[in-house]
């Protein structure tokens, strides 16, 4: 029983394989159950066809859910990282700092051009304490990560969009006259006239 179970798991798999390839191309349930009866050599009717369409369509659309579930998933994972770096640089950048230049004064020591060197005669350090209030562009970057994070979960209500015309005012659509031209009234009338010449 369990093997006759197998081989028909496999033949619904197999048929399913030649279903979803022509469905995809647009051939109709018809058109596929030949195909499908041409390439198996086994017979079946356009109910199973349509069936196995059912089935490859729910199949696509639980495939498709499952990757935007784990797409949206990663995106988040993503922005949580992005917002946790974030907040550590904007902590370094609010500390306070030396800043320290560092200045010599000297002179060439050597004969000729290639070889010449500079002899440090002073040297100058300065120290400044730089006090830090943190770079705003830090916190700039985290409320757009925090807002693509609650656009990802559908936190914002649906925007409302009009189209209206120039300043303001309601859109005029000009109505298009399309005149169409039968080509048999022009055959017709060619026919009279060779008609009159013979």
């Amino acid at each position: 029983m369990a093997i006759q179970g197998e081989k028909a798991k496999k033949k619904a798999e197999g048929r399913r394989e030649v279903v979803a390839r022509f469905y995809k191309q647009g051939w109709s349930l018809r058109k596929i159950q030949e195909e499908v009866i041409r390439q198996t050599g086994v017979s079946c009717s356009h109910v199973t066809i349509k069936k196995d369409v059912d089935f490859l369509l729910k199949e696509w659309r639980e495939n498709r859910i499952e990757d935007i579930d784990y797409a949206v998933q990663l995106e988040l994972e993503r922005i949580n990282d992005a917002v946790q770096e974030l907040w550590v640089q904007w902590e370094k950048s609010k500390t306070d700092y030396k800043k320290t230049s560092n200045r010599r004064k000297g002179k060439p020591v050597g004969s000729d051009d290639k070889n010449t060197q500079i002899l440090t005669i002073e040297r100058e350090i300065n120290e400044i304490d730089m006090r830090s209030l943190g770079d705003v562009s830090y916190i700039s970057e985290i409320r757009a990560q925090l807002i693509e994070r609650r656009k990802l979960l559908g936190l914002y209500a649906p925007e409302k969009r009009e189209l209206t015309g120039k300043g303001g005012k309601d859109l005029h659509i000009e109505p298009i006259t399309i005149e169409i031209i039968d080509s048999r009234d022009r055959v017709d009338a060619k026919d009279t006239d060779n008609d009159g010449l013979q």
